[in-house]
């Protein structure tokens, strides 16, 4: 008898929970839906156990992976979409997203999203908390390509289905994350590992579903580590850029993005050089808002997660804040507290400590490492950690199990 796979057991052990949990149809889902879903993944194990060529054996996995991709993420996709349209618009959705298609349909009236409050939208009839009012009807704290690459979306989806969800695009990335997963790797067993964990990552899916936004920025981060690895580094500077131009989250790479450069061409001016592409593709997205109105975009995308404005994103989650103030040396987890006298020296000693580390043997691989840990450090230390912060570190590690451990040489 044949030994059963690892990508066999992940499949199963992750795909089950999710359709426990989730609808994967609009109405009470059949169980024929269920039959088949089950019929996929029992397929799929005895693709192990009898004696097949590993090209067929490959094939078949390879088309019941997707099959089970779309029969149960994509089904459930759909189906929460569909309910939304049907029942309420804050049925079921993360703020970010009821934030995000205000801030859309602001921008294409020529109103600015980062001037503008957002009382009146459905942001405002999202329940955030019984006694305190939701900060982000006072800010937009997204970079402005979150909005601008949604635009498409929105005019096509309204023109065709008669609505728009902040979802659709959310899907199409995550899609295209798991297509350049599945072609960037090259051993077949490691390739079906990849995708599976990817697409099924118990500390991400569930905020995928609800429309939280780290999958949107990651697949621009995915594709430049793949031009680096690649060492196509202009494109991969406009990518990082974009990836930049999306979420903040992904900021704190910069240092280990230029010591990866650097310490290639061991030449500051080609360094620079190098990432001129970047500097130009981010400045042309993120200036014309700040030249808008500079205070506002300074007040939504930096302050405001800072705690140094008005109405500014409160101490929360799992981090450091919540010691303090479960000790009481935070008295009002709204108020300002200065994190960046413990961010400031920890971070400094963990980035010199990993960029030299890095410098030993300096590859993609160590770069995303980098950037993984130092992640987990700056975001603990910081105003708020919360979950989805935890599962999008996770996503980065499970890029970095399965990334190669040496670039491909320039040509």
């Amino acid at each position: 008898m044949k030994n059963i796979k690892l990508d066999s057991i992940l499949l199963f052990a992750l795909l089950i929970p999710f359709v426990m949990t989730y609808r994967i149809s609009p109405g009470t889902t059949p169980f024929w839906l269920f039959g088949l879903i089950f019929a996929g993944l029992l397929s799929y194990v005895l693709l192990d156990i009898f004696s097949l060529k590993e090209k067929s054996k490959f094939a078949f996995k390879s088309i019941l992976l997707t099959a089970l991709i779309v029969g149960s993420i994509g089904a459930t996709s759909y189906s929460e979409i569909t309910v939304r349209h049907q029942s309420s618009p804050i049925y079921n959705i993360h703020d970010i997203i009821l934030q995000h298609e205000s801030a859309i349909r602001f921008l294409l009236h020529g109103q600015n999203p980062y001037a503008s409050t957002y009382f009146g939208t459905p942001l405002e009839q999202w329940k955030y908390s019984d006694t305190e009012v939701n900060p982000a009807l006072y800010h937009f704290v997204m970079q402005p390509f979150f909005l601008i690459f949604a635009i498409p979306f929105y005019i096509v989806s309204t023109r065709t289905i008669g609505f728009f969800d902040g979802r659709i695009p959310l899907d199409f990335l995550f899609v295209s994350l798991l297509i350049m997963a599945w072609f960037f790797v090259k051993e077949k067993q490691k390739k079906l590992e990849f995708v599976i964990l990817l697409a099924f990552n118990p500390a991400t899916l569930g905020y995928f579903i609800e429309g939280r936004d780290d999958i949107f920025m990651f697949p621009f981060l995915f594709a430049s580590l793949i031009l680096l690895h690649k060492k196509r580094m202009s494109w991969a500077g406009v990518l990082m850029a974009l990836a930049f131009a999306v979420k903040q989250s992904v900021w704190p790479i910069f240092p280990f993005y230029f010591s990866y450069l650097y310490f290639k061409n061991k030449d500051i001016k080609k360094t620079i050089k190098q990432l001129l592409p970047f500097t130009a593709i981010f400045s042309a997205i993120v200036l014309p808002f700040a030249f808008w109105n500079l205070q506002a975009f300074l007040d939504s995308t930096i302050l405001y997660l800072s705690g140094n404005v008005t109405h500014s994103y409160p101490i929360s989650g799992y981090g450091f804040g919540m010691i303090l103030s479960d000790m009481g040396v935070i008295k009002d987890v709204n108020s300002p507290f200065p994190f960046w006298i413990f961010q400031v020296p920890v971070g400094i000693v963990a980035g010199v400590v990993l960029i030299l580390w890095q410098k030993r043997k300096n590859t993609v691989l160590r770069l995303i490492l980098s950037y993984s840990i130092f992640l987990f450090i700056f975001w603990y230390f910081s105003r708020y950690f919360n979950n989805s912060h935890l599962g999008y570190i996770s996503m980065v590690l499970i890029t970095a199990y399965f990334w190669p451990e040496d670039d491909v040489k320039e040509v």
